[in-house]
This record gives structure tokens, C-alpha cells and sequence, in this order.
């Protein structure tokens, strides 16, 4: 053990081994946590030669974690996200100074009007920025206890899209906001994520070859096969020559002007004129989303459960684990798997086909005579 409290001391000592050579003392702390972290600090300056760790400051921090994500499709929402710390804590904060009573705050204030999940992607991202610090040798202080801040979130089935909801689901998009509609519809029948969905380009279509190259959850670029459908609906996509919406294959249209602004995240929001194409948001597609499933009267669904419903219908058209894995870009096949539940109707089938098996009669038992 690292940490220790000598029998006649009331004080906790450290004592390790870094490349052979040994490092002990007594801390002059009372209490094993403070003690810890103390040892940790001694820990960082043998790596580091006997220096300290230098500081970090909050915005340092999400500003160095940015150079190692900022490439990836997620990025946009990932930055959402931090700043939703930046808003709470100054941009000056240093990470060690941040504690985890600091966040159980922050937590807990998020939670109001949002899903245990959202705040949770929330909480892993900013996790993301103090472990990064971390490994490139920064002081972050006392590292947060990130499992403690975690809200429970049940272990539901994927929910999947009935054929009925999915025709009421989509006559009511196509009513409210029809330069919505193809963009959802490439979302169900591909089942990408919603930013590989927004970040298609028409560089990154071969119309000839039915292929799309497209940059996935985690930053690795592959190449995705289209149907005949997809291709026609991309083919079908206003062409919008100028910026910012020029070569982005999925837009939408303004629906009225908007002045530029910054928003209290710090989210620079440019000019926008009415009838103008500009490349899709998560934004955009919130309230014409949630009224199409108010009207439709479809319950519990969310966009990424658009995903969901094509892996879903994969695995029980084809019964291929390999090929739902491939079409999805699952990292695991346990992922996969999700998928590979049965349905009320498949269970319903079963029992149908069950009780209607013949039961065989059984032969009536010789009866003897008596002597």
C-alpha cells in the first residue's frame, strides 16, 4: 500500500518505487484522502523529475482535449457540452481548484427538464477533459469521482419504430416542415447517427459506385454502401451553391430571417434569411420533431431510435449479426446484439404456432379378462 499511517504517527506516509529508486516520507496529513492526493503529487514530480505538474486552467484543458477530438463528427455536440461547463465555471478555473461538490452542483442543476441520459453524455465528456489534462502531465488536482456523479439510467429493449407510427410519424414531417422530411427518412433507412447523417457532402458520394465515405463515431473514415433508394435520395437534394449550406448534401430552408448573435454558452449564432438553404443542425430539427410525434402520437421515441429501428429490422429480416454490425459501424458486436431482441408479435407468433401443434392421441390400454 502506497499510503500508510505508522503505528506511532498520526500522520499518513507514502512510500513507492519509480524506476528503482524508492520515495517516502509522511505526508502531515490526518486523513487518508487528503493523504492521496498528496501522494499523487509526489508521484507526478518523480515522473517528472522532481517538478510539480504545472497547472491548468478550464479553458486550457477543453482547449487541448479540442485538438485531440475536435476532427470528429460528434465534435459539435462534444463542444455543446463543454461550455455548458465554461458557462458555469470562469474560462480562468483551474482544474484542480474545480471539486467534486463543485459538480455534484452542476449535476444536479442539469438534471432540471433533461433525461438522465443527456446529462450523463454530458458528465462523460467532461470526464474526457480531466483525464486528458492528466495524461499530458497537467495538475487537475483531486481527480473527480465521475461513477459517483453518473445518474441511473434504466436498461431499457431499443425501442423500434411500429410500420404504423413510422406512416403517421412521417405524413405529419412531411406536413410540418417538408425540407425535413428527406433527412429523416436517409436517417431510418441507413440507420447512421444523426452528425455522420449531417455531415454527408457531396464530395463524399459516388453516385456511379453507390458508395458514401463517411467519418464515424471516433473519428475513423470508411466507406458505406448505399441502396438504390438512398442513392435516388440523394440525388434528389437541392444542390445550394452558396456558403455556408454550399456542399452539404442534406439542408433546410429558413423559415424566417434572424439576426446574429452569441448565446450565454458562447455559441456563435450567424445571420439567417428566410428562404435561404443552410446545412442541417440538431437545433433546427428539435421542435418540428417533437410536434411531428405529438401529432402522430408516437410515445418514447427519440431521432437516434431512428437508428435503432433499421438495426432492429436488419436482424430480423436477415438474421446476420455480421452484417447489422457492418451496415451500423459497431465497434463491438455486443453493440449488435442490443438488437437481437424479440419483438410482442414475434413472441405472439410462437405461442400462436405453439398451441396449434397437434397432440398426439394416446392408445387406450388393453383390458384382460379376468381368470
Amino acid at each position: 500500500m502506497s499510503v500508510y499511517k505508522p503505528k506511532n504517527s498520526p500522520y499518513f506516509h507514502f512510500d513507492f518505487v519509480w524506476k528503482g529508486r524508492r520515495f517516502h516520507g509522511s505526508t502531515g496529513l490526518k486523513t487518508k484522502r487528503s493523504a492521496l492526493s498528496y501522494e499523487e503529487k509526489e508521484r507526478a514530480k518523480a515522473v517528472n523529475g522532481g517538478k510539480e505538474r504545472p497547472p491548468i486552467t478550464l479553458d486550457e484543458a477543453s482547449g487541448l482535449y479540442e485538438d485531440k477530438v475536435g476532427a470528429k463528427p460528434s465534435w459539435r455536440n462534444v463542444e455543446t457540452r463543454i461550455k455548458v461547463l465554461l458557462a458555469e465555471f470562469a474560462p480562468a478555473t483551474l482544474l484542480s481548484e474545480i471539486s467534486q461538490r463543485d459538480l455534484l452542483g452542476l449535476v444536479a442543476r442539469r438534471r432540471d427538464g433533461r433525461e438522465n441520459a443527456s446529462v450523463n453524455r454530458e458528465i462523460d465528456d467532461w470526464r474526457a477533459i480531466w483525464r486528458h489534462a492528466q495524461k499530458s502531465r497537467f495538475d487537475v488536482g483531486e481527480m473527480p469521482d465521475w461513477g459517483a456523479l453518473r445518474l441511473h439510467v434504466p436498461n431499457n429493449d431499443p425501442r423500434e419504430l411500429s410500420a404504423t407510427e413510422e406512416t403517421a410519424l412521417f405524413e405529419q414531417i412531411d406536413d410540418l416542415r417538408p425540407d425535413l422530411y428527406d433527412f429523416c427518412l436517409f436517417a431510418l433507412k441507413t440507420g447512421w447517427r444523426m452528425s455522420e447523417v449531417m455531415g454527408l457532402r457531396w464530395s463524399d458520394v459516388d453516385m456511379n459506385a453507390a458508395i458514401a465515405t463517411t467519418r464515424i463515431k471516433g473519428g475513423d473514415v470508411v466507406k458505406r454502401p448505399l441502396t438504390q433508394e438512398m442513392v435516388v435520395t440523394i440525388a434528389n437534394q437541392p444542390r445550394a451553391t452558396e456558403l455556408p449550406a454550399a456542399g452539404f448534401v442534406f439542408t433546410y430552408v429558413a423559415q424566417r430571417t434572424k439576426p446574429g448573435f452569441t448565446d450565454k454558452l458562447g455559441r456563435v449564432h450567424p445571420v439567417r434569411r428566410r428562404g435561404e438553404r443552410y446545412p442541417m443542425t440538431e437545433q433546427v430539427l428539435r421542435r418540428p420533431w417533437a410536434a411531428a410525434k405529438k401529432a402522430a402520437e408516437v410515445e418514447n421515441f427519440r431521432f437516434h431510435d431512428l437508428r435503432h429501428t433499421r438495426g432492429t429490422r436488419i436482424l430480423r429480416a436477415t438474421g446476420n449479426l455480421a452484417a447489422a454490425k457492418e451496415a451500423l459501424k459497431h465497434r463491438s458486436i455486443k453493440t449488435t446484439l442490443r438488437y437481437a431482441h424479440a419483438s410482442d408479435d414475434d413472441i405472439r407468433r410462437a405461442l400462436d404456432a405453439s398451441e396449434s401443434r397437434t397432440i398426439p392421441e394416446v392408445p387406450a390400454k388393453s383390458v384382460k379378462k379376468g381368470k
